[in-house]
Order: structure tokens, then sequence, then C-alpha cells
């Protein structure tokens, strides 16, 4: 009588064991081999268990984009035109492309 309800015991087990990959399989987690490395190896601890299926179950962060409906999306942005500007070696603020003092504090650019 214990093999007949002994097999359908351990794997109630081993699937109560890993619920927190499960969950995580079932929610497609981009983190399923770290929450399953957590439950696997620290598991047997109620406290690693309960961090694997908070992870699992938790919500994950995804970057929105604000849209309108209805709106066209924005032009991409253009590129800037490249200003060569020398710095100051005595007090590093930028000089204007092709002065030859700074306006800051008049030493000469280079």
């Amino acid at each position: 009588m214990f093999h007949f309800f002994g097999f359908p015991f351990f794997l109630a087990s081993v699937a109560l064991y890993f619920l927190p990959t499960l969950i995580g399989v079932s929610r497609h987690k981009t983190n399923l081999v770290g929450i399953f490395l957590v439950n696997f190896f620290l598991g047997w601890s109620i406290i690693g268990w309960v961090i694997a299926l908070v992870w699992a179950v938790s919500t994950e962060r995804v970057d929105q984009m604000a849209y309108a409906p209805g709106m066209p999306p924005a032009p991409p942005p253009q590129p800037q035109p490249q200003m060569h500007s020398r710095y100051c070696p005595n007090c590093g603020s930028a000089g204007a492309a092709g002065a030859q003092f700074c306006a800051t504090c008049g030493r000469r650019l280079g």
C-alpha cells in the first residue's frame, strides 16, 4: 500500500519544491535562470524558497514609451553639428572654435 501512495506523494513534493520555478516558467520571466538557481540551491531553507517565490510572482519593470493614439510618432533626433572647440589649460572652460584666447580667464589657448 505504501508504494501506491509513495510515488504520487513524491511527485507532489517535487512540484511543491519547484513551485517558484514553475510559476516563473508560466509567467515567462526574463530572469528564470536566477529563480531556478535560488530555488534549487536555497529552496531547502524556507527563506530561500520564499525569496524564489516572491521573485517569481513579482512584476517585471518594463520601460514604457509615451504614445498618444492618433498622433504620428516623433521624428528621430537630428544629429548636432560638431563644433571643434579648444579647452583652456588654465581654467578648463571651452573656447569658441578658432579662438586664440580664453574668454573666461584671458590665457592663450594652445
